[in-house]
């Protein structure tokens, strides 16, 4: 599992395959549900959320039981549950760069049979990107605050009836400041403007602070329903979610402070209705099955206004499009286990999904903001209209045969299916995605190897039909999200352990992977003085070639991890390290265009914690603790490349209190 983020946005690739933007019109390749609400969009505040039980990360393509969008897995965000006891606690936490958070959790019960459950978090910190500009925004900081009330209703022993509230809101730059990556080819430069390379630093002009004095936001509304109850025997969950975001963000696309490209305000305002039927056998026999129906509806309404130095005539603010995105989507799914001997059984499933999306865009003109034909993509006054419609059917078979010594072996047929799109108005161009198909086999092996080492493995090949792929566009000058046309995975990962003694476990996690474009005609960026041979052409071009053999973007071809937990009475800690190898964010066609691969890198984190008694604990903590250097993402454009750094070196101290 990778985990990384731009804005606040979740990119998250597991074995290879993952996305790197997910948004209107563009849905993510990995599944992620918090509790029984899809999460369409990958925005990181759901990932701040507090009282969470666990999280399970299914991989590899997940259709039947999780629909649309899991080609590469499946994440679950599961909640504590709520309880019939009077429990809860509070966390206070302080940081380095003025980091502070409180989060708290109650549950209460109010009457024999029902109860509720309320959880508070706030976080707050300073920026890790200083402006070097006057009057600009410092980027990179936190603002946070996510609250949640859940109320459970035990009508009887076999019915429960839980609705839930969730409000978030985001005030803040998190993860969006990108830095010029070199500075011999960049027009903003050229034109005066000052820039920085240093991850601590970001020189951005005062544009987005003249048109967003209030600075960013974003603010989530959600409410959900969950029956639970039996009939004929069967357990039956029955749910419902409303979901409203509203999103504005801004940046700066020359990572100058000469205004070359600004994009002054991006608006995203969603609505999302999902609900779902789940049936689930409860036989003693050797056969057990779970079918259901889902429904999920999605109407986002986006602004993408930008303001343009040079390449707009002068300091004139231009507005490109106006876009109204529509997606209906419903699924009908169904798994069998059926128990074929004590040892081997057999588990076949499908699911149908049938799921209608459009868009209309105009290029819009609000106050102060002049219409640009060539910003409008050739869309100019005119509103055009794009309408696309999908069915897919994703089976899946499972044999597993349990060994003697109570290990497993298992192998595993399955497809999977992720939605076509469209790119939003400031790409180039309206040219729908063809959806991304996956057919998957693995083969597995999980056993106890004696009473203190466990290990779970799997060998696993992936064949992918029209792969999405988001890179700097191979016709336009701007990144978007393209289909590759075959591409091709292979790997294993295994992972095992260790109860070294009663006070020490360790944990050792690896993965190798083989990944390649069959066939992909598309494009490199290369500085223009490399295409053109001429020492003033400023900016960066194309390089056409095929693709045929590379491996595809983030991808590394090994990557590992070794997690060391050791208790001894009230002491406890935990060490973690991460490796991954060397990928590239886009591909490398000549030398000058090396910042566009990430080096290997490991990242140490660490958290020590004292149990003080009478449920009060202290807990000091470390994140990347060796300080590494590593980029979340790069990008090349028309006239600069710009790199966004990884979080540095953080610590601090947690006080809390359970009770």
């Amino acid at each position: 599992l990778t985990f990384q983020n731009t804005g606040s946005w979740a990119q998250i690739y597991l074995r290879g395959v993952g996305s790197r933007i997910t948004q209107a019109g563009l849905d993510p390749g990995v599944a992620v549900y918090v509790d029984d609400r899809y999460v369409a969009r990958g925005t990181g505040v759901m990932f701040g959320m507090a009282d969470v039980n666990r999280i399970e990360v299914l991989k590899g393509p997940q259709g039947v039981l999780f629909g649309r969008n899991s080609t590469g897995g499946a994440i679950r965000i599961i909640s504590n549950e709520v309880s019939d006891e009077l429990e809860g606690n509070i966390t206070m936490s302080l940081g380095d760069y003025d980091y502070k958070k409180m989060a708290g959790t109650l549950n209460m019960p109010i009457a024999d049979n029902f109860a509720i459950r309320a959880t508070f978090q706030s976080q707050d910190r300073e920026a890790f990107k200083k402006n070097i500009v006057p009057g600009g925004y410092d980027y990179d900081d936190l603002d946070q605050t996510v609250a949640r009330i859940r109320a459970k209703w035990t009508i009887s022993d076999d019915t429960s009836l839980e609705i839930s509230h969730l409000l978030a809101t985001q005030h803040d730059q998190s993860n969006a400041g990108a830095v010029s990556a070199d500075s011999g080819n960049s027009r903003g430069l050229a034109f005066g403007g000052i820039t920085t390379t240093q991850r601590n630093q970001i020189a951005s002009s005062t544009t987005a602070v003249e048109l967003n004095p209030d600075g960013p936001k974003h603010y989530m509304d959600s409410t959900g329903i969950r029956l639970e109850t039996v009939f004929g025997g069967n357990s039956v969950v029955l749910y419902a979610t409303d979901s409203m975001n509203d999103e504005r963000r801004f940046g700066d696309y020359d990572a100058t402070s000469f205004n070359d490209i600004e994009v002054a305000m991006t608006e995203n305002m969603s609505d999302e209705t999902s609900a779902g039927l789940e049936i689930t056998s409860n036989n003693d026999g050797p056969l057990n099955w779970i079918a259901g129906v889902n429904y999920f509806d999605q109407t986002v309404d986006y602004d993408f206004d930008i303001r343009l130095g040079t390449i707009g005539g002068g300091q004139t603010p231009a507005s490109t499009a106006w876009s109204h995105y529509n997606l209906e989507t419903y699924g009908i799914f169904a798994s069998v286990d059926y128990e074929v001997s004590d040892r081997l059984t057999l588990t076949v499933g499908g699911r149908y999904t049938k799921e209608e999306k459009d868009v209309l865009t105009r290029c819009s003109q609000f106050p102060g903001f002049a219409q640009n034909q060539r910003l409008c993509l050739g869309a100019a006054a005119k509103p055009f209209f794009l309408a696309e419609d999908y069915t897919s059917f994703d089976p899946k078979v499972t044999l597993t045969y349990n060994l003697e010594n109570n290990g497993i072996v298992y192998a595993t047929f399955a497809t999977g299916f992720k939605s076509g799109g469209f790119n939003q108005p400031a790409n180039r161009g309206s040219v729908p995605l063809r959806p991304e198909e996956i057919e998957m086999i693995e083969l597995g092996y999980k056993t106890e190897l004696s009473d203190n080492l466990r290990l779970t493995s799997a060998f696993f090949i992936y064949d992918y039909t029209d792969l999405q792929v988001t890179r700097a566009a191979s016709g336009g000058g701007t990144v978007t999200t393209e289909n590759a046309t075959d591409s091709d995975v292979m790997g294993l990962d295994f992972d095992v352990t260790w109860l070294a003694s009663d006070n020490l476990m360790v944990r050792l996690g690896v993965e190798f992977l083989d990944t390649e474009y069959t066939d992909y005609p598309t494009a490199a960026r290369v500085a223009n003085t490399i295409l053109q041979d001429n020492p003033d052409a400023i900016g960066y071009g194309y390089l056409y070639f095929n693709a045929e053999g590379e491996s595809l973007l983030r991808a590394a071809d090994l990557s590992w991890f070794m997690a060391l937990d050791y208790q001894s009475g009230p002491m406890s800690m935990n060490i973690n390290y991460s490796w991954t190898d060397e990928y590239e964010f886009d591909f490398v066609q000549h030398p000058a265009s090396d910042s566009l691969r990430q080096k290997a890198h490991g990242i140490l984190n660490a958290r020590a914690t004292y149990d003080a008694g009478n449920g009060m604990s202290i807990a000091v903590w470390g994140k990347n603790i060796a300080d590494e250097v590593y980029l979340n993402d790069s990008v090349m454009g028309g006239t600069n490349q710009r790199i966004n750094y990884a979080h540095p070196r953080t610590w601090g101290v947690d006080l809390s209190y359970d009770f």
